[in-house]
């Protein structure tokens, strides 16, 4: 889980460079670089007879590289999950609005069902009384004898 750190208004110039180059190292040139270097380095092994400083140099420089690594992309991690966050919790902020919106929605139905529909149900019944009378003079009318 993410610490609330506030997400600050601008990037500094380390964020940008965070960005931009763990943008560029994951694209399919950053590996070209990557796997000539070490071509290159395997083709200058027969050179130095293969020999431990030979060896050295390409330890040194992919640990020193990815001990940086580690903390770049840390640094675009990290602000890349506060931004989430963010997103997440103005996610939440509405869904608890629209919550809010909908139970007044439901209390207003309530409301028009209790002053609108029952009048109106009431009245349907009592035209519907006045009919059953009126087709029951209607019927008293005629003789039984033709029904």
């Amino acid at each position: 889980m993410a610490l609330n750190h506030p997400i600050p208004s601008s990037e500094g110039r380390f964020d940008q460079f965070a960005d931009r180059l763990s943008y560029a190292i994951g694209q399919p040139p950053a590996f070209v670089v990557a796997l000539f270097v070490v071509v290159a380095w395997a083709a200058t092994g027969p050179l130095a007879s293969f020999s431990d400083t030979w060896q050295l140099i390409i330890n040194t420089g992919t640990t020193v590289i990815t001990f940086l690594m580690v903390f770049l992309l840390g640094n675009a991690s990290n602000r890349i999950t506060e931004r989430q966050d963010a997103f997440m919790a103005r996610i939440l902020e509405e869904e608890h609005h629209l919550d809010s919106e909908e139970r007044l929605i439901r209390k207003l139905l309530d409301r028009i069902d209790v002053e609108h529909v029952k009048p109106i149900l009431n009245h349907l019944d009592e035209q519907d009384h006045k009919l059953q009378a009126a087709l029951e003079r209607i019927l008293q009318a005629f003789p039984k004898s033709t029904r």
